[in-house]
């Protein structure tokens, strides 16, 4: 379905927009051609018809040799060319806010293909549940679950109004004559005839039987009425269940790119944002990525207008680097300058207007408190195709960002990925089998998508990372921890040389590979690579997030295994207040912190401590889960181990004897 769309690749580069597109025969889809097979000689770097898109990289500073003179004098531009920038990039951004304002609202909304495909899966679950005779939503108590915000009433809401819906269209029907059931049900009929004859002049054949073999009974609705429902579909259902799959934990975007991804895989808008951050009123951390989403993408905007607009190419390192200067500058309070204030008051009031006009967001004071320079810096970095020196930019400054700060800028560039639709079969599979339990079939399926992903994408492909990953952590669970370390570290590779140091999948590749160390007992290196993973998260999402927290633990643990208990009760007590802050008192992550500090505890011979943060772990475990669950089970074991060894250290104060040995590392943790 994807061969048209596989030929086409689109360039964002200076200010320049290049879609490069193979032509298509329009015969070719409707057309089989016979199977021959084809012979295609070997090129070298991909032949001289490729693309090679880091041609077209530009640098912006001549590499040469200076003395130390020479590079102070290159680093202190000059202030009659920093000015004329200045003001060449406040120009800028005064037009667009007149632009902006000026504006009309859009009539309509586009929709992306995912949403139709998520919408005819909720359809035909609907449709099954049904079949099967389950009872609605409405009967059972609806859980509650801190953290998920208002969207499960709503979500409950709309089933109530389309019960209600329902059952007055059965009694209208019940009161009505014979005969006017025949004439209705006769006009019924034709109407739906011709709704299915517009459809079907709309699609071709093949397409409308899928649609009609769904069992959906959207082959018998009008385009007018198809576009009416999937319009309610996206607000009524596709993004509560969004915001509840981040209150679960189910998704957990860590910066920009992962929740776009998240997004676009439902079929979601980014446009959007203004309704996620609305219903994610208790989750602080997607409000903020939220946010700072946001700001990037608008920030986005005046970046590629100011590389657009300069005409000498001498001039884009100052000009980029003026840009910079007022969208990352200090707030007034900050700074003193004057200039530094208009700057701030233009760039507030630009932002504003942009984020109401594009996502409906209106902007609150609060919002400036929470924002990350450095993470906003590495969006537009990313977005825009900005190469910078590494070094630490002091942001509180008027003037951060230097000409000779900017090295370069490389194309932006978006295609369809190449993928295989029976390698994400197997790998669903090899997943659901792990989830069950199925170790045995979840290492075959796993192994052999592994296989079909590396002879269709390559081995060094994303799905392939994601491939091996996956197997590696079923193979740690069969307790293979050196063939695990294997895949994990060949995953970790893959990411790095294919996604880049900084991409949320390589910095899980950290966090995993340093578990996978822990266990085979090599702490000090799994300290290296758990700490590089929470120096990336700290970058991207901050401290205050979820996979933060998880990673704090993670690091206590190692830490606990080289002996160094105080530092690791610090990163638990700090993982816990992250925890309770974003996610609630009463959540499951917030009960696995109070276990991992328990744990430390018993490290340090404070049985009575662990004995009350175990007894609170119990409590959320059993509310959450139940009495049967394992992990209920577990902490119910080991408060009883707890309380003995309470009761030991007790009567051996008493007696005056020594006290017993308190080493349980070697336990584990409750997962």
């Amino acid at each position: 379905q994807d061969t048209a769309t596989l030929g086409v690749v689109v360039v964002k580069h200076c200010g320049y927009t290049a879609v490069v597109q193979v032509p298509l025969d329009a015969q070719l889809t409707t057309v089989v051609p016979a199977q021959q097979d084809i012979h295609i000689e070997d090129q070298p770097e991909g032949g001289s018809n490729a693309l090679n898109v880091n041609s077209l990289r530009m640098l912006l500073q001549k590499s040469c040799v200076q003395s130390p003179g020479a590079v102070q004098r290159l680093q202190s531009s000059d202030p009659e060319e920093n000015m004329a920038t200045t003001n060449f990039v406040r120009k800028i951004i005064t037009d667009s806010m007149q632009n902006l304002e000026g504006e009309a609202p859009r009539e309509t909304r586009p929709i992306r293909w995912e949403l139709g495909a998520c919408w005819v899966q909720h359809l035909q679950n609907q449709t099954s549940e049904k079949a099967d005779g389950k009872k609605s939503d409405e009967t059972k108590d609806v859980p509650t679950v801190k953290g998920l915000g208002k969207q499960f009433g709503q979500l409950k809401e709309i089933k109530k109004k389309s019960d209600d819906k329902s059952g007055k269209s059965a009694s209208t029907k019940d009161s009505t004559s014979p005969n006017t059931n025949d004439a209705h049900s006769d006009n019924t009929a034709s109407t739906k005839e011709d709704k299915e004859a517009i459809l079907q002049k709309a699609l071709t054949e093949a397409a409308f039987q899928r649609l009609k073999e769904s069992e959906t009974g959207l082959h018998a609705k009008s385009p007018d009425e198809l576009i009416e429902m999937a319009y309610k579909y996206y607000d009524d259902t596709a993004l509560p269940k969004l915001v509840a799959d981040f209150g679960s934990l189910e998704l957990s975007p860590v910066d920009g790119r992962t929740l776009t991804d998240f997004m676009h895989t439902r079929g979601l808008q980014m446009r959007s944002l203004g309704q996620v951050v609305e219903l994610s009123d208790k989750l602080p951390h997607i409000q903020s990525l939220c946010i700072h989403e946001m700001v990037v993408r608008a920030f986005k905007h005046i970046v590629r207008a100011v590389i657009a607009a300069v005409d000498d190419i001498n001039d884009m390192a100052q000009s980029v680097a003026s840009c910079l200067n007022i969208l990352l500058g200090p707030f007034p309070e900050e700074n003193n300058d004057g200039k530094c204030g208009e700057d701030h008051n233009l760039r507030q009031k630009w932002l504003e207007v942009f984020l109401m006009k594009r996502f409906g967001l209106a902007w609150k004071d609060e919002y400036s408190l929470d924002l990350r320079k450095y993470a906003i810096l590495r969006g537009l970095c990313h977005k825009v195709g900005l190469e910078l020196v590494t070094k630490d930019y002091d942001m509180d400054t008027p003037h951060a960002f230097r000409k000779s700060d900017i090295i370069s800028i490389v194309p932006i560039y978006k295609h369809v990925a190449c993928s295989s639709a029976d390698g994400r079969t197997l790998l669903e599979s090899s997943k659901t089998f792990l989830d069950k339990g199925k170790l045995e079939d979840a290492v075959n399926y796993g192994t052999k998508a592994l296989a079909k992903l590396v002879a269709v994408c390559g081995p060094y492909h994303r799905m392939t990372a994601g491939a091996y990953s996956l197997l590696a952590v079923v193979l740690y669970h069969t307790g293979d921890f050196n063939q695990a370390t294997i895949y994990q570290q060949k995953a970790l590779d893959i990411n790095e040389r294919e996604l880049g140091l900084d991409h949320p999948d390589t910095m899980k590749s950290y966090g995993d590979l340093a578990v996978f160390y822990y266990r085979l007992q090599h702490t000090e290196l799994a300290l290296k690579y758990v700490n590089r993973a929470l120096y990336l998260l700290h970058l991207t999402c901050g401290p205050s997030h979820p996979n933060t927290a998880a990673t704090y633990i993670n690091v206590a643990m190692m830490e606990e295994g080289l002996g160094n208990v105080h530092v690791a009760l610090r990163y638990l007590h700090e993982a816990l207040k992250c925890n309770q802050r974003l996610l609630g008192v009463d959540h499951i992550q917030t009960a696995a912190s109070y276990h991992a500090i328990a744990i430390a505890l018993s490290l340090m011979e404070a049985y009575s401590l662990s004995v009350q943060h175990e007894k609170t772990t119990l409590r959320i475990l059993q509310s959450k889960l139940g009495s049967e669950d394992l992990r209920t089970q577990d902490a119910a074991a080991w408060l009883e181990y707890f309380e003995s060894k309470a009761l030991e250290q007790q009567e051996a104060a008493r007696n005056g004897t020594p006290k017993p040995d308190a080493s349980i590392a070697s336990r584990g943790h409750l997962r």
